[in-house]
């Protein structure tokens, strides 16, 4: 990342003592090629530990980095109908996929989860799922299921919850089987109004990958930049030491990263800062999934609202004065960062109004407009060089001359800037390998259908 100073926001303000001040303040914001370069080996050593067959080992790394069991990506010549039931966030979505020689006819319908639901006993939610099903299925199978929390896959379908994320904070739920819950649900409605099957319990990643190579044939890393983060990718099973060679049905296997806790160890301590530790501080869950913390769209909104009252507490903000909405914790949502990153150089429509909704349009001064915008440019820009960073370690892993990394998530679709930040940086880390970063929209449910179908092929 350039110095802050360079930047044509800040160089426009007019009192040098004033733009030393928030250089400072914002210095912390800066990803340096230090940073990159300290980031990829840390990352790769703890894939080693995560990958290692001695168990104290892999207790050195947060990652999971699990086999997924799937077999096989999309073909091109699978037939049937299939849904997808995809748990991830907020909402809950059913995801029908009608294939005929391979070529898709997807329908998503998404059902609400209640705060009682979220923070209740993990049973209220799995019953939700079922109630939803019922109202969407009519003569179709049920096949497949993501769920898109950190777990420990022990086959295609059988696999523990290690901890909820995000907005879920249910009394239970860690150590039990997803699958199994479903279908207690199911049970307990006294079945659905069709035969059920949960065929498969995969990550939202596995199944943007599936859906990724559906749609391209060089897919071979799916990536969530949702509310959270996660990546799916093939690896060469040569390089993959958890999976007895004779259990794989091909030379290639998907492997699960589960990398948002990449970081709770302390291995990534040396490029925090102080922004990321006050996020984490206040979060659901202190001290856990550093890295997505970093980046993802559940944390983007507060981090910015923190940079923002840090500069206004240190006097070169709002004139100091800031307000009640700029005080409180959590009000801010990524929608906020994605809005000011719509403006234009010169532009200043879309901040007006983020400041207006947040009570600050009335004190902001031409300066404060400028300052704001540079720091979401700055905030944005960091947090998407991190995600490129760890991307570039799974693409030296691929190492294939031409790759293509479908992205499914809110963050990714809605925010301006994104994706040119993470191509800048991947173009200069790894200059041997064409990539493609592209939109799998919805695609984690779809992907979840397209594994049962490569499942039943």
């Amino acid at each position: 990342m350039e110095p802050i100073s360079n930047r044509p926001g800040i160089q426009k303000i007019k009192s040098a003592d004033k733009r030393k001040k928030v250089c400072e303040a914002l210095e912390s914001l800066r990803f340096t090629e230090n940073d990159v370069k300290q980031m990829m080996k840390v990352f790769e050593e703890q894939i080693d530990y995560a990958n290692s067959l001695n168990e104290e080992d892999r207790k050195k790394s947060d990652l999971f980095w699990e086999c997924t069991y799937v077999s096989d990506l999309v073909k091109g010549n699978e037939n049937g109908r299939y849904l997808g039931l995809d748990l991830g966030s907020t909402n809950f979505r059913v995801v029908l996929v009608d294939l005929k020689d391979g070529v898709a006819k997807t329908t998503t319908k998404y059902y609400n989860l209640t705060d009682d639901q979220l923070s209740g006993p993990a049973e209220l939610v799995f019953d939700h799922i079922a109630a939803s099903m019922e109202t969407f299925i009519t003569e179709e199978k049920i096949q497949s299921f993501t769920f898109s929390f950190p777990t420990v896959q022990k086959t295609l379908k059988k696999s523990i919850l290690v901890t909820w994320t995000k907005r879920f904070k249910c009394t239970n739920g860690p150590g039990l089987d997803p699958c199994i819950l479903l279908e207690e649900a199911i049970e307990r409605r006294g079945g659905l109004s069709v035969p059920v099957n949960v065929m498969a319990r995969i990550s939202d990643t596995t199944g943007t990958l599936m859906a990724g190579s559906y749609y391209d044939k060089k897919c071979a890393i799916g990536l969530i930049l949702g509310s959270g983060s996660n990546a799916c990718y093939v690896e060469h099973l040569k390089n993959f030491k958890k999976l007895d060679p004779k259990e794989a049905k091909s030379d290639k296997i998907l492997v699960n990263c589960e990398w948002g806790a990449f970081g709770d160890n302390g291995c990534l301590d040396f490029c925090r800062n102080e922004f990321e530790r006050e996020v984490d501080q206040y979060s659901n869950f202190p001290g856990s999934y550093t890295f997505e913390k970093s980046f993802g769209g559940f944390y983007l909104g507060e981090m910015f609202r923190v940079v923002l009252v840090k500069l206004t507490k240190a006097g070169v903000l709002f004139d100091g004065k800031g307000s009640d909405e700029l005080m409180t914790r959590w009000l801010w949502k990524s929608r906020q960062v994605t809005t000011v990153e719509k403006d234009n150089p010169g532009s200043s429509e879309n901040t007006m109004s983020v400041l207006k909704d947040m009570k600050l349009d009335t004190i902001a001064t031409e300066e404060d407009v400028l300052l704001v915008q540079e720091a979401c440019y700055l905030m944005s820009q960091r947090a998407a060089y991190i995600v490129a960073t760890a991307l570039a370690v799974l693409l030296n892993h691929i190492n294939e001359p031409e790759v293509s990394i479908g992205i499914d998530g809110s963050l990714y679709e809605h925010h301006p800037r994104f994706h040119d930040h993470m191509t800048t940086l991947l173009q200069k880390l790894v200059p041997s390998t064409k990539f493609r970063l592209f939109l799998v929209k919805d695609g984690s449910g779809q992907g979840a259908a397209l594994v049962a179908a490569v499942e039943s092929s």
